[in-house]
């Protein structure tokens, strides 16, 4: 599967002027040195606390002296400190000043072992800061192609702190070829590091026995009582529910009073989706039952997703070269998707890197009118390609300008083209004329991924926006990726930057590929998954919220946000269909009085409104878009509870303690059975139940009088129980 891998490409950029290599011959000493007894304290803890093997092999010296004496310093003032009360007795203060990005300033050490390919390894590191918010990333990396083997942006305390980021190694590294240290030019602040070491296990643990410590079992809003919640809530009440009041009367237009009316949510108005690889479903060449089963049922009532978008089909490369499914067959998994009542994203026409572009734009860059005409023949041919580019709900338009340039650079000077830039929004405009229904998006993970940092690249991409406005391009949505680090961002963060944009451009935005670093612990994951769902319904700007990718089976960084390679659901799937098909799901039912009129209040989406009254019964779909009023005509008769035993139906025991058994005679079979509590409120449901009885568990009720309804097909048959324990 191709990985995106831009997140991270920023790390990759000039970095080499800073390394600094330390002599053989001293890497010798340090390597024949005797271990210290930090070393020897660490290796202990390590053994007591997590069970790990005694390790013999030391990435850097097995010295504190060697390895601070051996590390390199550039964007700060570093000054040697004693601290009190650690296992570790010598450490560096580092004063820095902040810059553009966050590695303008760094502390850095090189491996003075080898590492074979598969070694597993610890990179231990103690930090601590006086300054408040501070922020460093940890990591590991390729000193020529700065791949990173680990990397973990965390907010630090004034205490110390342990930090623990286990990675297998995916090459060999001779010495000296491998960087180890931290990027630290966040803010001004000051940090203190001591205690660096990298112990190297080779293979006699595996990787999931090697600790985590990223200090970050808590984020800005977590607190149960955050004032966050409140607020949201209230905007979640007053944006995303609407009234429907439903006037019941007869053939003659008079008012029918205790007539049942029930109302039964079928899909969200709002998007809830995720990335798919087109190749698993829909009897593409590998296709997964599983996978395909839970795209349509997550919740196991078949409510699924309601948008999809394609992970990489529709990328020009793959597009072009067809890397997963020929073009017929992408149209065919779009109708697939479309005949299940589930829109689409597309995702993207331009990523304007040489990396994410076919080969012959970077050969070509030189030739302005070779670029733009391979430009426009590729919007003709991916816009203009029957039941693919006009049926997409939006389009990533542009990916990642901030961090992408290389169209801009190559045009930047010639006839027409300034900086370059001038090419956005051409290209907006011509995807637009060809696809002038679907809404035009600007997709970037500068904002949210790392919205804490001052230098996160949000100034730069409100900047390439208003070039993009100030040029009348026709773009209609933003695009927040949320990819979401080892230190997620806070929730009133996330909400500080929904509001900028919104201020600022008045425009709809969606999240649009959401996952989150598999170095947060999975509760955390949960509460975040929660709470940052929570935070974007919330927001009038925001239309939708997407997963880029559900499973670890089919995920860029093997780990999705619900399900497990083996289909077990995460604490953050269990989170996500919960928050989706329980809390934020609408099943109600109201007798009218003697007015005919009942008002139920739901979700935005899509219903099946049931009204009866004796015998006849009526049913329709209905879009809850807004407050609206409908009126249902009725023929009632009375209907007799001798008529309702003609069915054979049947509920035991009536009082009910842990188990209700739902019985009826066959071939007679509900097309729906409906549970409500004594106010009205639904409690439990089964749709088109098989054979000839359905079992409900009743532990988790509260004692009291229910309702049990069931569809005959059209006649309906009610029951009262009552559970008692």
């Amino acid at each position: 599967m191709f990985r995106e891998t831009a997140i991270f490409d920023q790390q990759k950029l000039d970095f080499t002027m800073k390394k600094l290599l330390i002599p053989a011959f001293l890497m010798l000493v340090l390597r024949l040195s005797a271990q210290d007894a930090y070393h020897n304290a660490l290796n202990t803890q390590l053994q007591t606390n997590y069970g790990l093997p005694a390790v013999t092999q030391w990435v850097l010296p097995n010295t504190e002296t060697a390895t601070l004496n051996g590390a390199a310093n550039y964007g700060s003032t570093v000054t040697s400190i004693t601290p009190t009360g650690q296992i570790f007795s010598q450490a560096r203060r580092l004063v820095v000043a902040q810059g553009l990005n966050p590695w303008d300033a760094g502390h850095l050490y090189q491996n003075t072992s080898a590492i074979a390919n598969g070694d597993k390894c610890l990179l231990i590191i103690w930090l601590r800061s006086p300054t408040p918010n501070a922020k460093v990333n940890i990591f590991a990396e390729n000193n020529t192609t700065y791949f990173k083997e680990a990397y973990a942006a965390v907010n630090l305390s004034t205490d110390w702190k342990m930090y623990a980021v286990p990675f297998a190694s995916t090459a060999g590294y001779a010495l000296n070829s491998l960087n180890i240290g931290l990027h630290l030019a966040y803010f001004n602040q000051t940090i203190e590091v001591g205690g660096a070491a990298v112990l190297n296990y080779k293979n006699t643990v595996q990787l999931s026995q090697l600790p985590v410590l990223l200090n970050n079992d808590s984020y800005p809003g977590i607190e149960p009582n955050a004032p966050w919640r409140a607020e949201a809530a209230a905007s979640i009440e007053q944006i995303r529910k609407a009234n429907l009041t439903v006037e019941v009367r007869d053939l003659n237009g008079n008012p029918l009073p205790n007539a049942q009316v029930y109302l039964e949510m079928q899909q969200h108005e709002f998007k809830f989706g995720t990335a798919v690889v087109s190749s698993l479903f829909n009897g593409g060449s590998g296709q997964n039952d599983t996978y395909e089963q839970k795209l349509l049922n997550l919740d196991g009532l078949n409510h699924g997703f309601n948008e999809l978008v394609f992970e990489n089909d529709l990328k020009w490369p793959a597009w072009e070269q067809h890397w997963f499914s020929s073009w017929d067959d992408i149209a065919a998994d779009v109708q697939w998707l479309k005949d299940h009542d589930i829109s689409i994203r597309g995702h993207n026409l331009v990523w304007p890197g040489w990396g994410y572009s076919p080969s012959d734009l970077e050969s070509n860059q030189g030739n302005p009118n070779y670029l733009r005409n391979r430009i426009r023949n590729h919007l003709i041919s991916i816009l203009g390609y029957p039941g693919i580019g006009t049926e997409m709900e939006d389009w990533d338009v542009l990916n990642e300008i901030t961090q992408n340039n290389d169209y801009a650079n190559a045009l930047a000077g010639t006839p027409g083209y300034v900086t370059g830039r001038e090419l956005y929004a051409q290209i907006f405009k011509q995807a637009d004329s060809l696809a002038p229904s679907s809404k035009m998006y600007l997709n970037d993970y500068v904002a949210i991924e790392q919205g804490d940092s001052p230098t996160n690249g949000i100034a730069l991409w409100k900047s390439h926006i208003n070039e993009l406005l100030a040029a009348g391009a026709p773009l209609e949505g933003i695009g927040f990726q949320g990819h979401i680090g080892a230190s997620p961002t806070g929730m009133p963060r996330v909400k500080e930057i929904y509001d900028d944009f919104w201020a600022t451009y008045g425009l709809e935005a969606k999240v649009t590929e959401y996952d989150i670093s598999n170095l947060v612990p999975p509760q955390i994951q949960a509460q975040y998954m929660r709470d940052f769902l929570t935070i974007t319904f919330a927001h009038p700007s925001l239309k939708g919220f997407m997963m880029w990718g559900f499973w670890d089976g089919a995920h860029w960084m093997d780990n999705a946000p619900i399900f497990n390679e083996d289909w077990t659901l995460k604490p953050s799937g269990e989170a996500f269909i919960d928050q989706i098909f329980h809390q934020w799901w609408t099943n109600a039912s109201a007798q009218t009085p003697a007015s005919g009129n009942v008002t139920l209040r739901g979700f935005r989406g899509k219903y099946r409104l049931r009204v009866a009254c004796g015998n006849s019964i009526k049913e329709q779909d209905v879009v809850l878009d807004g407050d609206m009023t409908l009126t249902v005509n009725l023929n009632c008769t009375t209907r007799t509870r001798e008529a309702e035993n003609e069915i054979g139906f049947w509920t035991s025991p009536n009082l009910v303690s842990s188990q209700l058994e739902i019985r009826w005679e066959s071939p007679r079979t509900p097309a729906s059975l409906q549970i409500f509590n004594g106010l009205g409120q639904w409690v439990a449901s089964a749709q088109k139940p098989a054979g000839q009885s359905y079992v409900f568990d009743t532990n988790t009720w509260p004692n009291g009088v229910y309702v049990v309804n069931a569809d005959f097909n059209g006649q309906m048959v009610s029951r009262r129980i009552f559970v008692q324990r």
